[in-house]
C-alpha cells in the first residue's frame, strides 16, 4: 500500500435527487476497485447517481474507466450518472479524454 492510499476515501450520502459519491485523493490501480465497488452500489440503489469530484487529486486511466464503466452501467438500468466538482488536473483528463462531456449532468 502507498502512502497516498492512505488518504484515497470514497463515501455514498444520499441527496434529495440523487445518491452522491465523494471521492477524495487518489484515483488509480490502487483504488479504483473501491470507487468501481461504491459506484456499482450506488446504481443499485436505483436512483441517479452523482459523483463529487471536488476531493480528487489525481485520475488516471483506470480511474477514467471506472467513471465510464458506471455511466454505461446507470444508463442501462435508465438512471443518470453525472460528475461535479472536478478541478484543475481532473478536470483537464475529464475534458481532454471527451468524459467531461459525457457524464455532464443533462435535463430529462
Amino acid at each position: 500500500m502507498r502512502m497516498d492510499d492512505l488518504d484515497f476515501a470514497v463515501e455514498r450520502k444520499s441527496e434529495p435527487d440523487a445518491t452522491a459519491v465523494i471521492v477524495r485523493g487518489d484515483v488509480d490501480l490502487t483504488t479504483v476497485a473501491q470507487l468501481a465497488d461504491e459506484l456499482h452500489s450506488a446504481t443499485e440503489e436505483r436512483r441517479d447517481v452523482v459523483i463529487d469530484l471536488a476531493g480528487v487529486t489525481f485520475i488516471d486511466s483506470t480511474g477514467v474507466r471506472a467513471l465510464v464503466e458506471a455511466y454505461r452501467s446507470a444508463r442501462q438500468a435508465g438512471l443518470q450518472l453525472s460528475v461535479r466538482g472536478a478541478r484543475h488536473w481532473v478536470a483537464r483528463v475529464l475534458e481532454v479524454t471527451g468524459v467531461a462531456t459525457m457524464l455532464s449532468p443533462q435535463t430529462r
